[in-house]
């Protein structure tokens, strides 16, 4: 009886939340993956869509995974804004939960 031979998976693709911890030097973008890990990733800003090139600023990164598994291939990057615009909201609405708790009026910067 011949023995068969696994076929390779075909490649799929995945996308990933993520946010652009930091520009480095004005040309590179360090950002963080939302994955298990919290990967790295080193972008060049001119990669990045032009609404979203801040430190912040959310992204949604589309990875094809290659048929061993191992690999991973960035095929799209796009901007998150409703990401960061619901981020704000949830910092100006913590801060002014804080001002009414502390009785501290227009104070912005607080210990915890």
């Amino acid at each position: 009886m011949a023995k068969k031979e696994k076929q390779p998976r075909s490649a799929r693709t995945v996308k990933e939340k993520a946010v652009i911890d930091r520009i480095e030097d004005g040309e590179i973008a360090v950002v963080i993956l939302e994955d298990e890990a919290q990967s790295q990733l080193d972008l060049h800003v001119s990669h990045l869509p032009a609404e979203a090139r801040a430190d912040g600023d959310h992204l949604w990164l589309t990875f094809e995974i290659g048929a061993d598994r191992q690999t991973r291939t960035l095929k799209k990057i796009e901007a998150a804004p409703q990401s960061r615009a619901a981020a704000e909201e949830r910092v100006t609405s913590l801060q002014q939960r804080l001002e009414k708790l502390s009785g501290t009026v227009g104070q912005k910067d607080f210990k915890l």
